[in-house]
């Protein structure tokens, strides 16, 4: 259990504090004073200090400068009935946490408390340029297990909660689930910030996070393309009907085990169902210039849909990469890749080995759109690219 010490003048409210504290399974100690306080913490850092912020001398805000030289890892929050504005400030550039305003509840504590603790291993401040869904997204990659909270002026707090980096749930209003993340997402701005997942939060959302984020970012670009409300719109896929991919739910063929589909085909011979489902894939990802799908080991072009001229879109482009970065001889492919993201001045390649591991599948993009969401968009399309021909 988390060590905890609290630096309050007022002796009773210092023992109610310490009593509530240590009745939740808590390590607790505590002093008087700023002075007192980082003698006890020099010699026994705590992972979270609790500062009244008036002590009658040096105060909480003079505590919270001085901690770092004692105890770097320690973790701040401070505690103040007469806060002002600047004080918050303050507080926040010197690191920390919250600040709970007096009188607060055994509840607010806690929140306060557990967010601390589950800053231990990242930084706290405020950041500006990032959207909803870049936070989320780096909350997904770090596999956390928070709450994100969004406020507007005049509109309640809207919640949304990630278990090991999955949405779990949302809430906006009396919107719950989807329709509550769908709703959040839809806001054009706000702030943010973020609080530990509480073990009682009961999940609404029940989807793989990049399939998620494309279903709602679709609903709403349809939304507001067509004019019509949630209700009215109908939905890209069924959010709860995601099954394993083919490709992860059987193993695919050994090489040897039957020729190669491309193989029965005419030397030279193009797949138009490939093409049109290049053309597809090209049109459903956002900010795609060109998708070919290309025959590794033979270094034959399958498919192609070119929708740009910028970046390396041509057949011969394409066909290299797939060549080169997969094929068995290629000079870039170290063992087996089977998926690869590489970045350019004004493109991105997404590259991606099909599940009979003769073809790949190369994307090219412009840089308008994030990483991630290609990859969602991308993957959610795969279908008609891993069906081979016959």
């Amino acid at each position: 259990m988390a060590s905890l010490f609290i630096v309050e003048d007022d002796s009773h409210f210092r023992g109610e504090l310490t009593r509530e504290l240590e009745g939740r399974g808590f390590q607790v100690a505590s002093a008087p004073s700023v002075h007192s306080a980082l003698a006890a913490l020099a010699r026994r850092p705590a992972d979270v200090v609790l500062t009244d912020l008036r002590l009658g001398g040096p105060d909480g805000l003079d505590l919270l400068k001085l901690l770092p030289s004692v105890s770097r890892r320690t973790r701040s929050i401070l505690m103040s009935a007469h806060a002002s504005a600047r004080d918050h400030q303050v507080a926040t550039e010197l690191g920390a946490i919250d600040v709970l305003i007096k009188p607060f509840t055994p509840a607010e504590l806690l929140r306060s408390i557990h967010k601390a603790i589950d800053c231990e291993t990242g930084f706290v401040g405020s950041v500006h340029g990032l959207s909803l869904i870049d936070v989320a997204q780096m909350f997904h990659l770090a596999q956390r297990s928070v709450t994100i909270v969004v406020t507007a002026t005049g509109r309640p707090a809207s919640k949304i909660h990630l278990r090991r980096g999955e949405i779990v749930g949302a809430s906006h209003g009396d919107q719950v689930g989807c329709a509550a993340l769908r709703a959040i997402l839809a806001a054009s701005s706000g702030a943010l910030h973020t609080a530990g997942l509480e073990d009682d939060v009961a999940p609404t959302i029940d989807a793989p996070f990049d399939h998620l984020l494309l279903a709602s970012l679709s609903r709403l670009d349809e939304e507001l393309h067509d004019g019509r409300g949630p209700a009215e719109t109908p939905a890209l896929f069924d959010l709860g009907d995601f099954g394993e991919s083919d490709e992860l739910a059987a193993p695919a063929p050994e090489l040897d085990d039957e020729p190669s589909w491309a193989a029965r085909e005419p030397a030279g011979a193009r797949d138009h169902a490939l093409d049109d489902a290049c053309r597809r894939m090209a049109e459903a990802v956002e900010g795609a210039l060109a998708c070919a799908v290309v025959e590794v080991d033979g270094g034959r072009l399958l498919g192609h849909h070119r929708r740009g001229a910028a970046g390396p879109t041509s057949e011969s482009a394409l066909t290299a990469a797939g060549r080169e970065l997969f094929g068995g001889a290629g000079r870039l492919a170290v063992g087996r890749l089977h998926e690869v993201q590489l970045t350019a001045n004004d493109h991105y390649l997404f590259g991606k080995l099909l599940g009979d591991r003769r073809r790949a599948l190369i994307l090219v993009t412009d840089r308008s759109i994030s990483v991630g969401l290609g990859w969602a968009q991308l993957r959610a399309q795969l279908g008609a690219l891993e069906r081979p021909a016959t």
